[in-house]
């Protein structure tokens, strides 16, 4: 029996991802994994950047903590990166953008800091 696939929605923060992975969840069955959700209830951090105000992800530690359901199938991933994740557990990865006015607009209301030189 075929698994459900497994999609990757990413993107920068601000384009919606986590806005169209719960309405693509809803409307095909599929579970949707906020990865920044399970990374702070899994404490899968590494370290805290006080220059960013953002916390640095244990990539080998979320991966551990969700492989045995990614791999079963019928998940929509978010998260703001997609290369962390095996490519045997990926079916579809789809890029979100958005004009840099209204990106600019969104995480200002959120509270990120004006610092544009970060990585991940």
């Amino acid at each position: 029996m075929a698994r459900k696939p497994n999609i990757i929605i990413t993107g920068t923060p601000g384009t919606g991802k986590s806005t169209h992975c719960e309405m693509l969840a809803e409307s095909t069955g599929l579970k949707h994994l906020s990865i920044n959700q399970i990374a702070k209830d899994n404490n899968c951090y590494d370290s805290y950047d006080e220059e960013l105000k953002s916390w640095t992800v244990d990539e080998d530690k979320l991966l551990d903590t969700i492989e045995e359901d990614v791999k079963k199938g019928g998940h929509i991933i978010d998260w703001h990166v997609c290369d962390v994740f095996p490519k045997s557990w990926v079916d579809l990865v789809v890029v979100l953008r958005t004009d840099n006015t209204i990106l600019y607009d969104r995480l200002k209301a959120r509270g990120y800091s004006g610092n544009t030189t970060t990585g991940r």
